[in-house]
């Protein structure tokens, strides 16, 4: 499955897929101490932003992860917030937000494969934090992810309870709470929780 161009969030915002020319913003969302406290790997360098925008298109063509930028419209040329807009050009190019992924096969080795379940997953720069926006993001990817992707009955949002804000995110955007988890150190040294998101009715 080709993933899309271009996904509408809700005003101002949208998903598109990366870029080349993402990898400097890339490096530069990831030195924010707090998207490393929840993240396991981060490119330091160029060279390690192209092996990370390899990684996401790799995942794209196998079918295992769709990832996506999350970007937040230029703003007005009166300055007085993001340019109006409600679905803009894929090509247009505002403020680098975040990113959201579809992880349709468990990414640990020793989880079992499952088609029916998939997990996702994000983040947003500290610059845009506390805007509402990554719920708007998480909600955009969990609804193409329902419609592109039939053989899906549930989607997982996962973090450790001492990512209070992942829980306000889950929430709005449709995931409550499902589970708690047992830590598993070192990777994972405090419980987790599930949030989980079934496929809506017919």
């Amino acid at each position: 499955m080709s993933k899309p161009a271009f996904l509408p969030a809700g005003p101002g915002l949208s998903l598109r897929p990366w870029r080349t020319r993402d990898a400097r913003e890339l490096i530069d969302a990831y030195r924010d101490p707090l998207l490393r406290q929840f993240t396991r790997t981060w490119p330091e360098d160029e060279a390690g932003a192209r092996a990370w925008l390899a990684r996401e298109e790799a995942g794209a063509r196998d079918g295992s992860r769709y990832s996506f930028a999350v970007e937040l419209a230029a703003q007005a040329p009166d300055g007085t917030g993001p340019a109006p807009s409600g679905v803009r050009d894929p090509a247009a190019t505002g403020l680098l937000a975040g990113c959201v992924v579809l992880k349709v096969f468990p990414h640990d080795d020793d989880r079992p494969a499952r088609t029916d379940t998939a997990e996702v997953g994000y983040w947003t720069t500290a610059s845009v934090r506390g805007r509402g926006l990554a719920g708007r993001a998480v909600l955009a990817l969990a609804d193409w992810a329902f419609t592109a992707l039939p053989a899906l009955t549930r989607l997982e949002l996962l973090h450790q309870v001492d990512n209070e804000p992942s829980c306000r995110v889950a929430e709005k955007a449709g995931f409550p709470h499902h589970d708690t988890l047992a830590p598993q150190p070192p990777v994972f040294p405090l419980p987790g929780h599930v949030h989980v998101r079934p496929r809506p009715a017919a």
